[in-house]
C-alpha cells in the first residue's frame, strides 16, 4: 500500500524518461525506508546507500540522454543536503537521515535548488505538525524521539508532484 501510494505520487508528477525512473527508484526504496524508520527509528545503510548510488546512476543516464535538468546541480544539492544533515546529526538527528538526504537532494537538485528548499521546509513543517499533534494528544512527550525519515520522503515526493 505504501509503495503504491508513492508510485501514484510519482505518476501524478508526470516526469518522464530516466528522471522518472529515478523518482520511482526513490519511491520504491523510500516506501520501505518510511516503514522501517517509523517502526524502529532507524534507516538501514543497505537501503540508504543503494538509494543514493541508484539515484546518481539514473540521473547520470538522464543527463546522457539529454533530459532537461542539471546533473551538476543534482550533485551540488546532494552534497549540500548531506553536509547539512550530517551537521544536524551533531544536534541529535540521525546519520541515516543524512545518508537519505543525499539521494533526495540529488533527485530534487536535478529539478532546481528551489525544489530542494521547498522539500526541506515541507518536511520540517509536516514533522512539526505531527509532533505537535502527538504532544497535544498525549501520545508522546517533549523528550520523545520522532523518526524524521518519513517526513523527508513525503516532503520530497510532495514537492516533486507540485514542481515537475
Amino acid at each position: 500500500m505504501t509503495t503504491a501510494a508513492a508510485f501514484a505520487a510519482v505518476a501524478v508528477g508526470g516526469a518522464s524518461g530516466w528522471y522518472a525512473v529515478a523518482q520511482y527508484w526513490i519511491a520504491f526504496l523510500g516506501a520501505g525506508l518510511l516503514l522501517i524508520d517509523s517502526a524502529v527509528q532507524r534507516l538501514p545503510n543497505v537501503l540508504t546507500l543503494h538509494a543514493g548510488a541508484g539515484t546518481l546512476v539514473l540521473l547520470t543516464a538522464a543527463a546522457a540522454a539529454g533530459e532537461p535538468g542539471s546533473l551538476s546541480r543534482a550533485v551540488a544539492v546532494a552534497a549540500a543536503a548531506g553536509a547539512l544533515f550530517t551537521a544536524a546529526a551533531l544536534g541529535g538527528m540521525g546519520l541515516g537521515d543524512a545518508k537519505l538526504a543525499v539521494s533526495l537532494g540529488a533527485l530534487l537538485g536535478w529539478h532546481s535548488w528551489q525544489a530542494a528548499l521547498v522539500a526541506l521546509v515541507t518536511s520540517y513543517f509536516l514533522g512539526a505538525v505531527v509532533a505537535i499533534g502527538l504532544l497535544v494528544t498525549g501520545r508522546q512527550h517533549r523528550k520523545s524521539h520522532l523518526a524524521f525519515g518519513p517526513f523527508l520522503i513525503i516532503g520530497t515526493l510532495a514537492t516533486l508532484v507540485i514542481s515537475t
